[in-house]
C-alpha cells in the first residue's frame, strides 16, 4: 500500500529556518574558538573554555526539558497550556533557575576568579532564551528568530575581537556578552507573550496533562544525559591526564559543527508537521516524513563524513597547526559517529510520548561508553576513548529504531531509507577516495583541503537538488 504524500514543502521550510536560526550563533562560536586558540596563552584559553563547558552542562538542567517539550505540540496546545499554568508554577521555575545560576556563579568565581553577578545573570538569561526560542519556533516566527540571531552572532564576534585588541580580561568579555544575551532574551520574551496573548484558537489535540507532565520529566532527563554524553569524556580526560593530552583529545574529539543543528532542526520540523497534521493514517505519514528527513540529511552528512575521513590530516594541520597532529587518530575515531546523524532516532518515540524508552537508551548509552572507555584506552590510547562513544551511539540508535518499529507495528528497517543510503555511501566513498588520491599528490595540504572542501560543497548541492527533484516528482518510497 503506498504511503500518503507528505507535506514536503512545509517540512523542508521548517527544517531550513530552524537550522538557520541556530546556524549563525554556532558559526560565531566556531570562529571564536579557532581564533582564540591561536592568539591566547593556553592557560587563559583554558579558563575561557572552562566557562562555556560549565554553561553547556548547566543550561539543560536549568531548562529541565521545557525547550524540547514545547516543540512536541501544536501552537494551539502550547498557547492553551501557557494560559492555564498557575502563576505560582512560573515563580517556582524562576526560583529553580535562580538556584542553579547561583551554583554556576560560585563555580566560576572559584575557577576563573570573576565577579559572581555576571555568571549568575548569564546562565539565567541563556537558559530562558532557549525556552522562548522554542516558543517562537512553534509559532513559526522565523523572521524574528533569524534576524535576531544574525545580529547576535555579529555582536558576539565583534565583542570577542574588541576585547582581544585591548588588555584581555574575562570579566569584561563576559559582561559585554551578557548584555547581548539579555537583549536577545527580552526580544524573545516580548514577542512570545504577544503571540500567546493574540492566539485565541482552541486546541483540538487529544492530550492529557498527566501525559504532558510525564513526557516533560523524561525529556528533561534525556536532554541532560545527552549533554553528559557529549562532555563526560572531555571532563574525565582533563582530570586524569596531563593538560597537553587533554588539549590533544579536546581538539580531536570536537563535535562537528552544525551536524547537531541539522539533526535537531529535522527532528523538530517532523514533530511540528505531525502535530499539525490530522490523525488519518498517522503511521504512514510518520514513516513518510522520517524517510524524507533521512534522505535529505544524508545528502549533507555522508559527503561531510567522507571529506573528513580522507582529509583528516590536512584539516587538523590547517585549523589547529602542526602541534596538534597527534589529535588526528582521535579525530579519525570520533568522526565515525557522523553517519548515524543522518536520522533522528528519537522523533517517533517523542511523538508517541515514550520518554521512558528514550531515557533507557540514553542511560544505557552513557553507562556503556563509560564502561568501554578504560579498556579501549588501554588498547588504543586516546582514540579508544573516542571510539567507546561511537560504539555506544550505534547501539543506542539500534535500540531506538527497534522500539520505534514496535510502536508503529512495522519492521525497524521500514523506518529508514536504507536503499537510498547505501547507494549514496557507495557513490560518495568512491568520489572522495579518487579526489583525495589525485589532489594529495599534486598540491600542498592547504590546496588539497580547499579542493576537497569544494568537492564536498558541490556534492552536497547536487545531491540535495537530485533528492528534492525525486521527492517532488515521485514522493518517498
Amino acid at each position: 500500500m503506498p504511503l500518503p504524500k507528505a507535506k514536503s514543502n512545509a517540512l523542508y521550510s521548517n527544517s531550513f529556518f530552524i537550522f538557520i536560526t541556530r546556524f549563525f550563533p554556532s558559526l560565531a562560536s566556531l570562529l571564536v574558538m579557532i581564533w582564540y586558540s591561536r592568539h591566547l596563552p593556553p592557560a587563559t584559553y583554558g579558563d575561557y573554555q572552562h566557562f562555556w563547558i560549565h554553561l553547556l552542562i548547566f543550561y539543560p538542567i536549568a531548562c529541565i526539558g521545557l525547550h524540547v517539550l514545547i516543540v512536541t505540540y501544536s501552537k494551539d496546545t502550547i498557547a492553551g497550556l501557557s494560559k492555564k499554568i498557575k502563576v505560582s508554577y512560573y515563580a517556582l521555575y524562576v526560583l529553580w533557575i535562580g538556584a542553579l545560576s547561583a551554583v554556576f556563579a560560585k563555580l566560576q568565581c572559584n575557577a576563573i576568579d570573576i565577579s559572581c553577578a555576571v555568571p549568575f545573570l548569564f546562565l539565567f538569561c541563556y537558559s530562558l532564551t532557549f525556552i522562548f526560542e522554542s516558543f517562537l519556533i512553534v509559532f513559526k516566527n522565523y523572521t524574528v528568530l533569524v534576524l535576531v540571531n544574525i545580529l547576535y552572532s555579529a555582536a558576539f564576534c565583534l565583542i570577542h575581537w574588541l576585547v582581544l585588541q585591548q588588555d584581555f580580561d574575562l570579566l569584561t568579555l563576559f559582561t559585554y556578552l551578557l548584555g547581548i544575551t539579555a537583549l536577545r532574551l527580552v526580544i524573545y520574551l516580548l514577542i512570545s507573550l504577544w503571540h500567546i496573548g493574540q492566539h485565541q484558537q482552541e486546541s483540538d489535540e487529544d492530550f492529557a496533562i498527566g501525559k504532558v507532565r510525564s513526557l516533560w520529566r523524561h525529556l528533561g532527563l534525556y536532554d541532560i544525559l545527552q549533554v553528559l554524553s557529549s562532555y563526560i569524556d572531555k571532563f574525565m580526560i582533563s582530570i586524569l591526564l596531563t593538560s597537553e593530552l587533554s588539549a590533544i583529545y579536546y581538539n580531536g574529539s570536537q563535535n562537528i559543527p552544525f551536524i547537531p543543528l541539522l539533526l535537531s532542526a529535522a527532528g523538530t520540523a517532523v514533530l511540528i508537521q505531525l502535530a499539525s497534521n490530522k490523525k488519518d493514517n498517522e503511521t504512514g505519514e510518520t514513516i513518510k516524513l522520517m524517510h524524507q528527513s533521512g534522505k535529505i540529511l544524508s545528502c549533507i552528512v555522508f559527503p561531510l563524513f567522507f571529506f573528513l575521513l580522507f582529509y583528516r590530516t590536512e584539516l587538523i594541520v590547517t585549523v589547529f597547526t602542526e602541534k596538534y597532529i597527534p589529535a588526528t587518530p582521535v579525530f579519525l575515531a570520533a568522526i565515525f559517529v557522523i553517519p548515524v546523524r543522518a536520522y533522528s532516532f528519537t522523533t517517533i518515540l517523542q511523538r508517541q510520548h515514550k520518554g521512558n524508552i528514550i531515557n533507557i537508551g540514553a542511560v544505557s548509552e552513557l553507562l556503556l561508553a563509560c564502561a568501554l572507555m578504560y579498556p579501549l584506552y588501554k588498547w588504543l590510547g586516546l582514540p579508544g576513548v573516542a571510539l567507546s562513544f561511537v560504539i555506544s551511539t550505534y547501539l543506542q540508535a539500534a535500540f531506538y529504531l527497534y522500539h520505534s518499529g514496535r510502536l508503529l507495528n512495522v519492521s525497524p528497517l521500514q523506518l529508514i531509507p536504507y536503499k537510498n543510503w547505501l547507494l549514496k555511501l557507495i557513490i560518495f566513498a568512491t568520489l572522495f577516495i579518487a579526489i583525495h588520491y589525485i589532489t594529495e599528490r599534486q598540491f600542498t595540504p592547504q590546496i588539497t583541503l580547499i579542493l576537497g572542501g569544494t568537492v564536498m560543497a558541490i556534492s552536497i548541492v547536487v545531491a540535495l537538488l537530485i533528492e528534492f527533484r525525486k521527492q517532488r516528482e515521485y514522493g518517498s518510497e
